[in-house]
């Protein structure tokens, strides 16, 4: 047993209601909830206070020909939303007839940190640009931006991150956290909150008489759904809404690299979904920012011929495949240096060896491991740069917070954040201080990993009805999670160890019905210990496997309990 069960509904109660009461969802949200709607529910743009003036100040560079640049962010979230903007850009000064004086810049992880880093505006400054649009970026980065206002450059700040004490003073702000700012959804992503500029230019453009063509913005749609994934928002209100329809664009994109990165993934393109999303076309995209150069995923995006798409895309699976090597590698080198200290509260772990890319993926596996909030850090150039994930609820950048001046930067989410510090020395004392903080917070809860069971069930509940109902709550993601159930005291009539060196485990249990096949990845260490007759208890969520166009129901094992 992995994990602390907490089952939440007990046999006999009603199903869909309880799953709909876990996910606080009342009677009269319900209806979106299963039958979201376009027109009724997603939110009118201009409700940001500063939108019109953000659609005037676009569309007055648009129609002067003015130096525009989009400045995105390294990862899947930014490269997504520029690729939006750029997208949008291009489509409205095709249809008003205008020459467009636009690029996008991608960040560099190493040589220009997460943000707008201020040599970064110097050369916007040198190349004389008039109009700067952050995606996914930009809130936090008040000294170069007003820097950049001094210059005579208009910002536009599109950004969802934790907001820093001291805003930018003369840009324009599009931010759902925004001081006084009343758009109803507070937890879009980065490239949800560039739609929702792009949908504004877009109205914009009709109002003033401009051919625009009706429903365009919902073929952007392909890049909210896979941000919205990536950067693990909500799926809960408007942002259920724009990822239910974006699979819906997402399964018919006319991207071409897009469409190449889809068939690298090995993902049927018509059936793509969350999961697919975020294990396997996410990855793709943030591969290059971790690795190499950002701007290489924004080219792949936003390539429009076959040739190109195709070029940018190999690319991607080349440093994908890097980036599984790196990680799978630090990530046991990470576990090693918590042979001695496996209970602390926060870990953190460091090494020169690790590029600055990967740090947040072994961050995220030893939080998830361990379940404790970690922090994995590397040395570039003179400086110690991280990468934070959360664990047990503690909130990562109030943390950070608690610790003091000592940061050259820091920033991000509660959940997930970065960090710069400038010496080993600081790296020691954050650790010493971050720990004190969360064994003030933590220290009287219970270390173990809790597993939330949506219901027990007996054996003969798990069928294809169980899986229609499950279906009914998808796009699954944060907030709406993919529904975990548990059978208890079965009797298993079959077990194998299946898959390279026996790593994966495979069982079948018995029901008054057809036998309950399940699979356990990762699980194969199990197959001795279990014994054909014996009774388990097992925590599972319901897939299914096709195979030479068959259709077999399974239960995928998450946590089992060997009586």
């Amino acid at each position: 047993m992995k994990y602390n069960w907490n089952i939440q509904l007990k046999k006999g109660d009603d199903l869909i209601g309880q799953l709909l009461a876990n996910r606080s969802i009342g009677e009269h949200e319900q209806e979106a909830f299963f039958h979201p709607k376009w027109d009724d529910d997603i939110h009118d743009p201009f409700l940001f206070k500063q939108m019109q003036s953000a659609v005037d100040r676009t569309m007055l560079a648009l129609q002067q020909s003015e130096t525009i640049v989009v400045h995105g962010d390294y990862d899947a979230d930014g490269i997504c939303g520029s690729t939006l903007i750029m997208d949008v850009l291009e489509y409205l000064a095709k249809v008003m007839s205008v020459e467009l004086n636009a690029s996008a810049f991608l960040p560099h992880r190493e040589r220009d940190g997460y943000g707008v880093a201020l040599h970064t505006v110097d050369s916007f400054i040198k190349d004389n640009i008039d109009l700067l649009i952050t995606v996914d970026c930009g809130i936090a980065n008040s000294l170069e931006l007003d820097h950049a206002h001094d210059f005579a450059i208009d910002v536009i700040i599109c950004d969802h991150h934790q907001l820093a004490p001291d805003l930018p003073s003369h840009a324009i702000i599009i931010h759902p956290l925004a001081p006084g700012e009343i758009y109803p959804n507070k937890k879009l992503c980065g490239t949800g909150v560039a739609f929702k500029f792009a949908c504004a230019l877009l109205i914009n453009a009709r109002r003033l008489g401009i051919d625009v063509q009706d429903g365009y913005e919902k073929w952007l749609l392909d890049l909210v759904a896979i941000a919205t994934v990536t950067d693990v928002v909500p799926l809960l209100g408007e942002n259920r809404v724009l990822e239910t329809f974006g699979l819906k664009v997402l399964n018919r994109t006319r991207r071409p690299g897009l469409l190449n990165i889809i068939q690298n993934s090995n993902v049927k393109i018509g059936k793509i979904g969350t999961e697919d999303i975020g294990f396997r076309i996410g990855p793709r995209l943030n591969a290059a920012g971790r690795l190499r150069e950002a701007q290489t995923a924004f080219n792949a995006l936003n390539a429009k011929d076959l040739e190109a798409a195709s070029a940018y895309s190999t690319e991607l699976e080349m440093l994908n495949r890097e980036r599984q090597r790196l990680s799978n590698t630090a990530y046991e080198e990470a576990r090693l240096q918590l042979v001695d200290i496996p209970n602390a509260f926060v870990h953190v772990v460091y090494s020169e060896a690790w590029t600055p890319g990967i740090v947040g993926l072994v961050a995220g596996k030893i939080a998830y491991e361990f379940n404790a909030a970690t922090f994995a850090l590397t040395k570039s150039g003179d400086q110690y740069l991280g990468s934070g994930r959360s664990a047990r609820g503690l909130h990562l950048v109030e943390a950070m917070r608690s610790c003091g001046d000592i940061f050259i930067k820091a920033g991000g989410h509660p959940e997930a954040c970065g960090l710069t510090l400038e010496s080993m020395e600081m790296v020691n004392l954050f650790r010493e201080k971050v720990n004190e903080y969360a064994k003030k917070l933590l220290g009287a809860t219970d270390s173990a990993q809790e597993l939330n069971i949506e219901a027990e069930l007996m054996i003969e509940q798990v069928n294809f009805a169980l899986y229609d109902i499950v279906q009914k709550f998808e796009p699954f993601g944060t907030g709406n999670p993919t529904p975990i159930f548990c059978v208890k005291d079965v009797v298993v009539s079959s077990v194998a160890a299946l898959g390279n060196e026996g790593k994966h485990l495979k069982l079948k249990l018995e029901s008054r019905s057809d036998d309950v096949e399940c699979i356990g990845f990762g699980f194969g260490k199990l197959a001795s210990q279990i014994k054909i007759g014996s009774k388990i208890d097992l925590a599972f969520k319901l897939r299914i496997n096709e195979w030479q166009n068959q259709r077999r129901l399974q239960a995928e094992i998450v946590d089992v309990v060997i009586k």
